[in-house]
């Protein structure tokens, strides 16, 4: 699979559930999650890799942060 489609499926997957359950407050993700599946569908497809980049780059930095502060949120 091509890397930039790779890294659209993710944050299409990250639209629909924070892996921690409650996304934090200044999750980007956040108004994507807002918008309905067609429309968050979309908005993603459209953006460039720059930005779907940062997206996941944010995400990630978010993800290890929480999981040192209160361990694996699927446990």
């Amino acid at each position: 699979m091509n890397h930039r489609l790779n890294n659209k499926i993710w944050v299409k997957g990250l639209t629909m559930e924070c892996p921690h359950k409650t996304a934090a407050r200044n999750c980007p993700m956040r108004q994507l999650r807002g918008l309905s599946e067609m429309d968050a569908n979309r908005t993603i497809d459209e953006m460039d890799d720059r930005e779907v980049s940062t997206l996941l780059s944010m995400h990630r930095q978010c993800y290890d942060r929480r999981l040192k502060e209160w361990g694996d949120p699927v446990c």
